[in-house]
């Protein structure tokens, strides 16, 4: 693999290769959301597929996440999708957005006043998603289980829930397949199909059922990484890459793959960040925590909280730009997608559309783009990890001493 590093004066719009996509969405919002919809799904049936057909069993364990998540998104995407057909106006549009979020329960709810008509073909294909819906509430009711390692809480103090409090062993095969299945009735349902399908009758609305062969199962819930972000950052920058591939294989893929694909890289990019401030600064735990819940989506926010002592651990020679040049890049990506929802939705929470006026990107360097900068944040993380494990060690062997000092 070719090392990647951060250089001077990156651009993210720079265009080089012959591979480009435009990014461009004035459609109804209908078609808008369900054409979103597709991408996600596309890109999370090549996922399962590579790991249910590969022999990687790390990747079973760590992909899981981001496929969860890229399967969960294009179900709300499809949700939203069908309500749009009847919202029209976009101040009721503004408050649905607002009071439905990211809650697939509530979304099903809405759908099910809108397309009561259409519903009434199979009651029992309702009560299924309903039950299904509920149980994927339980778990991930506001689409952030499977995009960080832990939930933040806020009494009096900050405290952190790990999303899986026990070591899990999910059959991909079946989340997959109900995965699958869901959103074929919910593409039903947009369609005014809704009825033929009967596949969901063998399945248990069940969103992480357990069991399943050895070589399908994603085992989740490990003790010692219940609580750390580098095994997110790495699964999303993977899965990523996993995208950019099979664009590589296949140019026309490059419609459906390239907003999920920049959607993992930039989850990852703010994964890196939370970690270096978390797991490596000299924050205290509120301090560090309270950072987090501020800064949300925010990288460049989270770039400023953390690049003076990463100055401070690097000690570069006096006009070294490599700092400098990293915050270039944050920059741009912070600029381009501040709030994190360009790439996952067509529209933001007024109803304004993001690529109105088309932008085209070099496909091939906007790969290379994040590549560069996440590399980079993985080198600082492990430079001060480093650094870190010896300064404890140095401080509890002169504690030591003091104490064996005093007892003498």
């Amino acid at each position: 693999m070719d090392f990647k590093w951060v250089v001077p004066d990156a651009n993210f719009y720079s265009r080089k290769s012959k591979l480009k996509v435009n990014l461009s969405c004035s459609e109804p919002l209908d078609k808008a959301f369900y054409n979103y919809a597709i991408k996600y799904k596309t890109s999370a049936s090549l996922l399962v597929d590579y790991l249910i057909n590969g022999n990687d069993i790390r990747a079973l364990d760590s992909y899981f996440f981001p496929l969860a998540f890229l399967y969960r998104h294009s179900i709300e995407l499809v949700l939203k999708s069908i309500c749009f057909k009847h919202i029209k106006d976009s101040k009721k549009g503004i408050e649905f957005l607002r009071k439905t979020f990211h809650n697939l329960g509530e979304l099903f709810e809405m759908v099910k006043q809108l397309e009561v008509s259409i519903l009434s073909d199979d009651a029992d294909g309702i009560e299924w998603i309903t039950n299904y819906f509920k149980s994927i509430n339980e778990i991930d009711k506001e689409s952030d289980s499977f995009r960080y390692p832990f939930s933040i809480n806020f009494d009096r103090e900050y405290s952190i829930k790990p999303i899986f409090n026990k070591q899990t062993h999910i059959n991909l095969v079946a989340f997959a397949n109900k995965m699958e299945v869901a959103y074929e009735l919910l593409c039903d349902i947009y369609n005014s199909t809704f009825g033929s399908i009967t596949d969901y009758i063998d399945l248990e609305p069940i969103f992480l059922e357990e069991g399943g062969h050895y070589h399908d199962q994603s085992v989740l819930g490990y003790k010692y990484s219940a609580y750390k972000f580098y095994l997110f950052t790495t699964a999303y920058t993977e899965s990523a890459d996993f995208l950019f591939k099979q664009i590589e294989k296949e140019e026309e893929n490059v419609e459906s793959l390239f907003l999920p694909m920049c959607y993992l890289f930039r989850n990852a990019l703010e994964l890196s960040l939370k970690e270096t401030l978390v797991e490596e600064c000299s924050y205290t735990f509120q301090e560090a925590i309270a950072h987090v819940h501020d800064k949300k989506h925010k990288v460049m926010g989270l770039w400023n909280l953390i690049k003076d002592e990463i100055c401070e651990h690097a000690n570069a020679p006096e006009g070294d730009s490599t700092t400098k040049d990293a915050g270039l890049y944050i920059k741009q990506i912070n600029d381009f997608d501040g709030e994190s929802d360009k790439f996952r939705y067509p529209v933001n929470k007024y109803l304004t559309y993001h690529f109105k006026n088309p932008k085209y990107l070099d496909v091939k360097h906007i790969n290379l783009f994040f590549g560069e900068i996440l590399s980079f944040l993985s080198g600082v993380n492990a430079m001060m990890s480093s650094h870190n494990e010896i300064k404890a060690e140095i401080e509890a062997e002169y504690r030591s001493e003091m104490m064996t000092d005093y007892y003498e």
